[in-house]
């Protein structure tokens, strides 16, 4: 399927429509995003990605591991939460995460999103006063 296409995003729908973990299943485009409300100490999550390995292998797919990300909110992110493994390999941990444009911060603070959007905001400024200083209106 050519990158970019309209029928990508469908066909890769279409595709993942039949994924459906015990765990809580948010999915947009190409992205899938799992998460779990935690009570103690017992965790689902890595059977969960357990299953979603085996079910990616069934259907042809392949989970980038490099690009799979953990993040533990709340008063978990204090205790040693037993970090994820994909087809052996240990996922990284993040304390912020962007998912469809809204940066998430581990402790739901707005920090680090208001950061990336004033610094967006002033490079387009920027830009904007150097448009002006060439003559464009």
């Amino acid at each position: 399927m050519p990158q970019g296409s309209w029928l990508g995003p469908l066909i890769f729908i279409i595709l993942i429509d039949d994924l459906r973990p015990q765990l809580l299943t948010h999915k947009f485009v190409a992205d899938t995003t799992l998460s779990e409300i935690a009570k103690g100490s017992t965790s689902e999550m890595q059977r969960t990605v357990d299953e979603l390995v085996k079910w990616s292998k069934l259907n042809c797919l392949n989970i980038n591991s490099n690009k799979t990300k953990e993040m533990v909110i709340g008063s978990l992110s204090k205790e040693s939460v037993v970090p994820l493994t994909v087809a052996s390999t240990t996922v990284q941990r993040v304390p912020v995460y962007k998912i469809l444009g809204v940066m998430v911060n581990y402790d739901l603070k707005w920090d680090d999103h208001v950061a990336a959007i004033t610094s967006k905001a002033g490079k387009i400024l920027w830009f904007m006063k150097q448009l002006r200083k060439t003559g464009v209106s």
